[in-house]
């Protein structure tokens, strides 16, 4: 008596939605990196309130758990309902985007010379607006396709 088929669905991943999913994981993770350990040797930031780098670092950070389960299901030939997966897809883009607008807007208005961080506050809030923009296509392909 087997307890599961545990066989995994590479086939799944190898999909449009399994690529998407792929591929929001590498932003997902360059921006942690980028939020985390920085650009240029100089560590980015979010904004100069509390609630702007909360908002930042929790988006991050939580997206950083919720992307891999998500595609560890789809490994698992379980994935979840295309509802809840494109709900996941709304919410993280538009956390994301207002994370990346919160990081430009902070790193725009200050000089250089003030601000050494300010060119690695511009890339990780460009790729926190290119990870919510990649989002918001997984869930629109996949309100389209179901």
């Amino acid at each position: 008596m087997a307890l599961c088929n545990c066989q995994l669905g590479f086939k799944e991943l190898l999909s449009m939605h399994g690529l998407l999913k792929i591929f929001e994981l590498v932003l997902v993770v360059i921006t942690f990196l980028l939020a985390r350990i920085g650009y240029g040797g100089e560590t980015a930031q979010f904004g100069n309130t509390l609630d702007e780098q909360w908002l930042g670092y929790l988006t991050v950070g939580g997206w950083l758990v919720i992307v891999p389960v998500i595609i560890i299901g789809i490994l698992m030939e379980d994935p979840m309902s295309w509802k809840l997966d494109s709900l996941f897809s709304i919410v993280g883009a538009f956390l994301y985007i207002a994370s990346g607008f919160c990081a430009i807007d902070y790193n725009t208005n200050h000089n250089i010379l003030l601000n050494p961080s300010r060119d690695s506050g511009l890339v990780l809030g460009s790729f926190c607006i290119i990870t919510g923009v990649v989002m918001l296509m997984d869930a629109a392909f996949l309100i389209t396709k179901y």
